[in-house]
C-alpha cells in the first residue's frame, strides 16, 4: 500500500520516481565497469622494422636493400640498422653493413625512417652475388634499440639475370683483297668472328648476340646502325659458321669484297636475352687496309 504524508496524500508519485531511477544507476555502473577493462589492457607497440626491399641493380653491379624502422620502440630509441647480408646462402657468415636514413649511400630521402643503402657487388663483399646465381638471396635486418636488438629475415627471388658476353674474337687488321681484272668476278676474304655468351637462366634464355659497326673516318654507323647477328645454330661453312650448336659460342662468318670500305672500324657486342635483358657491351677495333 501506498503511504501517506500529514495531509494523508499518497506517495505514489515519489516511489515511481525511485523506481525509473534504478536502470540508470546499473547502466552507469556497467559503462565504469568496460571503462575500468579496457584501461587495464596495456597497448603493445607494432614491430618496428617493416617494409624490407631489396634489388640487383645489374648494370652498375651494385645490391640496394632498405627497411623502414620506427625511430622507437617499447620505450627505446633507435641507435642505428644494419643488414646483415648473406647473398645466395642463408648459411654463410654474413657482412655487416649500415643502413641510413641521412640521403647519403643510396639512400633517397633523408629523415623519413626508411633506411637504405646502395652498394657494389664485389670488392671486400664476401658474400657478392655471383654471375651463375639464378635462385635467390638471404639478408636480416638489425634494428639497435637502446636495450634491445631486433631482427627480421628477409629473402627474395633473383628472378631474370642479365647474360654476359665472355671472350671476344675479332681480327686486329684485315686487308681488303684487290680487285678482279674480270669485271664479272668479285675478289672476297673471308673470316669468322665469335662471341661466347653465359647467362645464369640457361642458354635457352638467350635471345639475340649481335654487333653494331661505326666507322671512325666516316662518323658514321654502318648498315643503318642495324644489328648485324652472330648465331649458335651449328650450320658451319655453309651457314653461318658455327661449329656447334647450342655452346654458348655464337659465331658470324664476314665477307670482305673489294669494295668495301677501308679505315677503322669499332664494333660493339652485346647479347640480349628473352625478357629482353641486355649483357655489359664489349667493343672490338677493326682496321680494314
Amino acid at each position: 500500500m501506498a503511504g501517506r504524508d500529514i495531509n494523508g496524500t499518497p506517495h505514489l508519485q515519489s516511489e515511481m520516481k525511485q523506481v525509473r531511477n534504478i536502470p540508470t544507476f546499473w547502466f552507469a555502473a556497467v559503462l565504469v565497469l568496460i571503462w575500468s577493462c579496457e584501461k587495464s589492457i596495456p597497448t603493445e607497440d607494432s614491430y618496428p622494422i617493416s617494409d624490407i626491399d631489396f634489388a640487383f641493380l645489374q648494370a652498375s653491379n651494385k645490391l640496394y636493400v632498405s627497411a623502414t624502422a620506427a625511430s622507437g620502440y617499447q620505450g627505446n630509441s633507435l641507435d642505428s640498422i644494419l643488414v646483415l647480408w648473406q647473398g645466395i646462402s642463408i648459411t654463410n657468415t654474413a657482412d655487416t653493413l649500415r643502413l641510413f636514413d641521412d640521403g647519403t649511400n643510396g639512400d633517397i630521402l633523408s629523415k623519413d625512417q626508411v633506411y637504405s643503402r646502395k652498394f657494389l657487388n664485389a670488392g671486400r663483399l664476401k658474400n657478392a652475388i655471383p654471375s651463375t646465381a639464378k635462385d635467390s638471396i638471404s639478408f636480416s635486418i638489425m634494428g639497435l634499440y637502446k636495450g634491445k636488438i631486433l631482427t627480421k629475415k628477409a629473402t627474395f627471388i633473383l628472378g631474370n639475370i642479365r647474360p654476359k658476353l665472355g671472350s671476344v674474337f675479332v681480327p686486329d687488321t684485315v686487308k681488303r683483297p684487290a680487285a678482279n681484272p674480270d669485271p664479272n668476278v668479285t675478289n672476297t676474304v673471308k673470316f669468322s668472328i665469335t662471341a661466347a655468351v653465359t647467362d645464369p637462366n640457361g642458354l635457352d634464355d638467350i635471345k639475340n648476340v649481335f654487333f653494331r659497326s661505326y666507322h671512325t673516318g666516316l662518323d658514321s654507323m654502318m648498315y643503318g646502325g642495324n644489328p648485324i647477328y652472330l648465331y649458335d645454330d651449328g650450320t658451319g661453312s655453309d651457314g653461318s659458321g658455327d661449329l656447334q650448336k647450342g655452346d654458348g659460342t655464337y659465331t658470324m662468318t664476314v665477307s670482305l669484297t673489294e669494295r668495301a670500305t677501308t679505315g677503322t672500324y669499332h664494333w660493339t657486342f652485346e647479347a640480349q636475352d628473352m625478357s629482353n635483358a641486355y649483357s655489359d657491351t664489349v667493343k672490338k677495333v677493326l682496321v680494314v687496309q
